[in-house]
């Protein structure tokens, strides 16, 4: 073999090398990276974490927004009521919405006797609390686990003339087609948990009502005051 034979012999061999190691870098290069492959994974998830509100590492569900419940006072059926029935103040002849706090331990009739005398007692040089303590009493209360209806309930009252309160309220008034659903919408339904009328008066000219409702939250009560001659 002389001399050329064995330069492109070597050539070629040369060459065949360098194809081999391209073809095996270029597989090589070609080839997923496993870790590299992982972290593609959990940045996926991670991101796909935050668009759920979860996240993969906890395993903790994110807190669900809250729902209002029927429980809850309806502020604005309260507001209606309180702009045909009136503000929440000492009027002694007049009407009277009241929304507030109830103590603990406080019983709904010692908080609606408290509350009446002072709803009645506009006049403080004459007014007698004994003389009107002495009208004041239960003539309804709604049974435990009823919605109730306190137009009906109201309207269902008889004796002592108290029928005659009944209508000066919900029918001897311009807007009494908009009162009753009114009082519909605060004192019916869930949100109340207990509802009492009570009579009231002087014992002399004037007679009255006092509707109180313990929301079914426990911690306030809403009454409707009512006094007229």
């Amino acid at each position: 073999m002389n001399n050329r034979t064995l330069v492109v012999a070597a050539g070629l061999l040369l060459l065949l090398a360098l194809l081999w190691v391209t073809g095996v870098l270029g597989r090589g290069g070609n080839r997923p990276d496993p870790a590299g492959a992982r972290q593609a994974v959990d940045v996926s998830e991670a991101r796909s974490g935050e668009a759920t509100g979860r996240r993969e590492d906890d395993g903790v569900d994110p807190p669900m927004p809250a729902k209002a419940t029927a429980a809850a006072p309806n502020a604005d059926a309260w507001a209606r009521l309180q702009s045909l029935w009136g503000p929440c103040e000492p009027v002694g002849m007049g009407d009277a919405l009241c929304r507030e706090p109830l103590d603990a331990g406080v019983s709904l009739d010692e908080w609606a006797r408290a509350k009446y005398l002072v709803l009645a007692n506009k006049n403080l040089e004459v007014f007698e609390p004994e003389k009107w303590l002495a009208q004041f009493r239960e003539v309804h209360r709604r049974p435990a686990g009823s919605e109730g209806a306190i137009v009906q309930d109201l309207l269902g009252l008889q004796g002592n003339n108290f029928e005659l309160v009944v209508e000066n309220v919900l029918t001897n008034r311009e807007d009494a087609a908009e009162l009753k659903p009114a009082l519909s919408a605060v004192f019916d339904g869930p949100r109340m948990a207990e509802v009492v009328v009570y009579s009231i008066g002087d014992g002399e000219a004037l007679n009255g009502l006092l509707i109180v409702g313990r929301h079914r939250t426990g911690d306030e009560v809403t009454c409707a005051y009512h006094l007229w001659d």
